[in-house]
């Protein structure tokens, strides 16, 4: 989608960025219908926005638009797509990486003396004690991501879009945490383009304990949600204007409207953690958005994120790719929901940076408004890799 003439010359005077939270492999796909939905609301084209900020997920969603692959088109394929790929490699985005386990397991003899001696010395108080040492032959993560740099490498080779963040039209930050130092590092910015786009995702989506580290350039980098969720302040730096932050995981209300789930305590430990996770995370995001609105009131923030009696997002955990499907349809339907409710208040908010809804606008859950065809062999081959990483997780069960 192009954006009229009249729009574009109407917000010259603003700067639009797009800010898309972390919230794992469920919070991309959530964000995905998300932006399909504005891409039918609004009369914005999001593949031509002044800045884009990706974290976790969130980051190979930014990606994708500051590289111009339309959310119509990647919308569609999720949806709708095969499971063959068109001309990119379809390895495991994820994988085991038995080499590291093969590295570690030589530590074995050494925690296994250690071990000994701890329990026949004396100095073990409890059975913890015996054990601990074998934790260092643990890798630092179950898996390894090396897959999302593979294959966004190549889909952006396959399309020929560049892999340099230098060479993009727009400024892509793309968010990770160096490990040793504590320090978030924004791959993008002057100090960090020596990295390339498909790495800088890599590293942003390395959730730790279940991804390992990713080494680049002599650092060590995990999920750059780590120290915030959205890092909406990198778009404030970039002078935006109007930033659209999309913030999928929020806590669920449980007994709100029709959600009661029972105690959840009386569920398992993942239902338990993936509360308390959205929890810290969410209170984490609304305290910096409260400080970025006072301590930045000329900038308006559109914030799309699923009500706190969304049992569909809070069902499953943010690794879930099988119900891909389902879960950008549900980002679609439920923001033109909010979209919708909310059009009365947005629409001089909007109107201020040059942006209007559309009269033809979907209402609702109302049927999908067709899009343009873009290059639709790209999303294709994002659905095949996608239903590849599900078969491989369903057989490693």
């Amino acid at each position: 989608m192009k954006a009229s003439a009249r729009s574009r010359t109407a917000r010259k005077k603003s700067k639009i960025a797009l800010v898309c939270a972390g919230g794992g492999v469920t919070g991309a796909l959530y964000e995905i219908g998300c932006l399909k939905a504005l891409d039918e609301t609004l009369d914005l084209d999001l593949t031509g926005l002044d800045a884009y900020v990706g974290v976790s997920g969130g980051a190979f969603v930014a990606s994708l638009l500051a590289s111009g692959f339309g959310p119509g088109e990647i919308y569609r394929e999720i949806t709708t797509g095969g499971a063959s790929p068109f001309g990119v490699p379809a390895a495991s985005i994820f994988r085991l990486g038995v080499a590291e386990y093969a590295r570690r397991a030589l530590r074995l003899p050494s925690a296994t003396l250690k071990a000994m001696k701890a329990l026949f010395s004396g100095d073990a108080s409890t059975p913890r004690d015996v054990f601990y040492p074998f934790l260092e032959v643990i890798p630092p993560g179950l898996l390894d991501n090396s897959g999302v740099e593979e294959f966004l490498r190549h889909l952006l080779a396959r399309f020929a879009k560049t892999n340099d963040f230098r060479k993009l039209s727009t400024p892509l930050r793309i968010v990770a945490v160096d490990l040793d130092r504590g320090e978030t590092v924004a791959f993008g910015d002057k100090e960090h383009r020596a990295v390339t786009i498909s790495e800088a995702v890599q590293a942003s989506t390395a959730l730790p304990g279940l991804y390992r580290p990713v080494r680049l350039k002599g650092r060590d980098y995990v999920d750059g949600g780590v120290t915030k969720t959205a890092h909406i302040n990198l778009a404030i730096r970039e002078g935006a204007d109007l930033i659209i932050c999309i913030n999928p995981l929020v806590p669920i209300s449980n007994g709100a409207r029709g959600t009661s789930l029972g105690p959840l305590s009386s569920h398992g430990v993942d239902t338990v953690l993936g509360q308390v996770l959205r929890i810290l995370l969410h209170g984490r995001f609304e305290y910096g958005l409260d400080r970025y609105r006072t301590e930045h009131p000329e900038v308006d923030i559109l914030l799309i994120e699923p009500t706190r009696d969304d049992l569909t997002m809070f069902r499953y955990d943010i690794m879930r790719y099988s119900a891909r499907k389902a879960l950008t349809r549900h980002g679609r339907a439920t923001a033109l929901e909010t979209l919708k409710d909310r059009r009365s208040d947005l629409k001089k908010t909007l109107a201020r940076h040059g942006v209007r809804f559309r009269k033809e606008a979907v209402s609702g859950r109302g049927p999908e408004r067709p899009s343009e065809e873009h290059k639709a062999q790209s999303a294709q081959a994002l659905a095949a890799a996608l239903d590849t990483l599900d078969r491989s997780i369903s057989a490693s069960r």
